[in-house]
Order: C-alpha cells, then sequence, then structure tokens
C-alpha cells in the first residue's frame, strides 16, 4: 500500500505475507499485522504513524522526522525501528530476538525507548543525539544476552539498566 500525504490512512492485516506500507507526510497512518511476516512500514514526516504488530518476523519501521510515532511488537524476531528527528518516538518491545533499536536524533524531543526482554537475546540500543532533550532508555532485562546502551551529548538524558544475570551487558554514556 502506497499512500502521498493521506489522511487517516490505515492498514490492517491478518497472518499477512509481505505486507509493507509506505506513506509520505501522512497523517494518523496506521498499521496493524497480527502474526505478520516481512511486514514493513515506512513513513517520512508523517504524524501519528504507529505500527502494531503480534508475533512478527522481520517486522520494522523507518520513519523521517516524525511526530508522535510508535512501534509496538510482542515476541516479535528482528524487530528494528529508525528514527531521525523524532517528537515524542516511542518503542516497546516484549520477549524479542535479535532486536535492535537506532535512533539517530539530531535535536529529538521527548525520544524513549522501553525493552522489557525476558530471556531476550541480542538486545541493543543505540542512540546518537546530538543536543537531544528529555532522552530516555530503559531496559529491564532478566537473563539478557550481549545487551548495550550508548548515548552521546544527550542534554536530560537517562539510561536505566535492570539486569538480572545479564551477560555481557554495557553502557557507555559520553
Amino acid at each position: 500500500m502506497t499512500s502521498h500525504r493521506g489522511i487517516h490512512t490505515s492498514m490492517t492485516g491478518h497472518q499477512g505475507v509481505d505486507t509493507s506500507m509506505t506513506g509520505h507526510r501522512g497523517v494518523d497512518t496506521s498499521m496493524t499485522g497480527h502474526q505478520g511476516v516481512n511486514t514493513s512500514m515506512t513513513g517520512h514526516r508523517g504524524v501519528d504513524t504507529s505500527m502494531t504488530g503480534h508475533r512478527g518476523v522481520n517486522t520494522f519501521m523507518t520513519g523521517h522526522r516524525g511526530v508522535d510515532t510508535l512501534m509496538t511488537s510482542h515476541r516479535g524476531v528482528n524487530t528494528s525501528m529508525t528514527g531521525h528527528q523524532g517528537v515524542n518516538a516511542s518503542m516497546t518491545v516484549c520477549r524479542g530476538v535479535n532486536t535492535s533499536m537506532t535512533m539517530t536524533g539530531h535535536g529529538g524531543v521527548d525520544t524513549s525507548m522501553t525493552v522489557t526482554g525476558h530471556g531476550g537475546v541480542d538486545t541493543s540500543m543505540t542512540v546518537t543525539g546530538h543536543g537531544g532533550v528529555d532522552t530516555s532508555m530503559t531496559v529491564t532485562g532478566h537473563g539478557g544476552v550481549d545487551t548495550s546502551m550508548t548515548g552521546h551529548g544527550g542534554v536530560n538524558t537517562s539510561m536505566t539498566l535492570t539486569g538480572h544475570g545479564g551477560v555481557n551487558t554495557s553502557m557507555p554514556g559520553h
């Protein structure tokens, strides 16, 4: 599904295979996929853009200059979210495997990333925030392996890592 400057654009797919949605400058754009395989959403300058995937495989969301952009994935495999200059951008992942979150936010406002990974494997969060404001990262990893958090030059930047039995857990912050 491809939409340019669409308003109130939505896509709902159950057990979809190779499902994708591309929206440029969309308003109130949402995508909901249950048990989707190779599900993707790409939005440029989207407002109120959301993607919800349950048990998704190879699920990703890419948003540039998004406002109120969020992605919620339960038991996702190879789930990733990339946001540039996002405002109020959040991602929540439960029990993710090979879950990565990369936010390169130059001047990002109210950017949050929450990972609750019980038994998560290879969970990484990278934030390169030059002049970022109110950037927070919270990881609650029970038995997590290879969990890392990196943040540079943030303002009001907080990183909380609660790792019980974590292996190769690091938090470099400059």
